[in-house]
């Protein structure tokens, strides 16, 4: 509250918020697991319109872009859960565009959470805020994979989950969020043939991918394939030679 007063002149009325000339009111919350993942579904694939068109437009945009509409509609119950808010939604023919202009939501992410206002390539960081607890990790992750991640099956049925970015300062504090959750990512590097190198991180194998679906877990249609994949399939166990003699193996 303190860092949004330094810059704006905040006006209350009960437990709503607004500012001056602005019909707009909305919570302002504390960091709980519904904001936490709101913050990984935006830090994925979300955006702040640039300070510089906000001040000249004075449109304050935040939104995501999307191909997933179960994952767009949770981000929109969110957004209503923890600002009381509900964003318009703009059909892009093959994703959903969810929107919603607020100077008060605005300056939370970018002054407060330090989300990147405009181009979010190497100005990406998890919010230090997040990083304290565990449960908020996984919840900021949850969101972060939900969007930016994949689930891959290989051949013979061999899991992957991945994460993919261009920022590896953020990739590599992800890395170290999955080890402090007991996950085991592994790290690669892609030389692009245009743009930016492309960093990621996977996490290989059933054992991998049925501990993230517990501990940390998609939203939207991801987690729909994920789910049908562990029903449907049970990990190979690898007999010792005792084990291996005794089944006549």
């Amino acid at each position: 509250m303190k860092i949004l007063e330094n810059y704006l002149d905040l006006k209350q009325k009960e437990d709503l918020f607004y500012v001056k000339g602005s019909g707009s009111r909305v919570k302002i919350p504390l960091l709980d697991k519904n904001l936490a993942l709101l913050l990984g579904i935006l830090w994925g694939d979300g955006w702040l319109a640039s300070r510089k068109v906000a001040l000249k437009n004075y449109s304050w945009r935040v939104g995501i872009v999307e191909d997933d509409k179960p994952l767009i509609y949770k981000f929109i119950e969110l957004t209503n859960e923890v600002f009381g808010i509900t964003p318009k939604i703009h059909n892009r023919i093959t994703k959903l565009e969810a929107y919603f202009s607020n100077r008060i939501v605005y300056e939370t992410l970018n002054r407060v959470y330090h989300f990147p206002d405009g181009d979010k390539i190497n100005r990406l960081k998890i919010p230090a805020q997040v990083l304290e607890s565990d449960e908020l990790t996984k919840q900021f992750l949850s969101g972060l994979f939900s969007t930016d991640g994949k689930f891959i099956i290989m051949r013979k049925n061999y899991p992957r989950i991945g994460l993919d970015s261009a920022s590896l300062e953020f990739i590599k504090e992800a890395e170290m969020a999955l080890i402090r959750l007991n996950f085991n990512p592994r790290f690669s590097v892609w030389n692009r043939k245009k743009g930016n190198k492309l960093y990621g991180l996977c996490l290989n194998g059933f054992k991998q991918v049925t501990f993230f679906h517990k501990e940390i877990g998609f939203i939207g249609e991801k987690a729909n394939k994920l789910e049908h994949f562990l029903a449907n399939n049970a990990p190979l166990r690898r007999f010792s030679p005792v084990e291996s003699h005794a089944r006549g193996i």
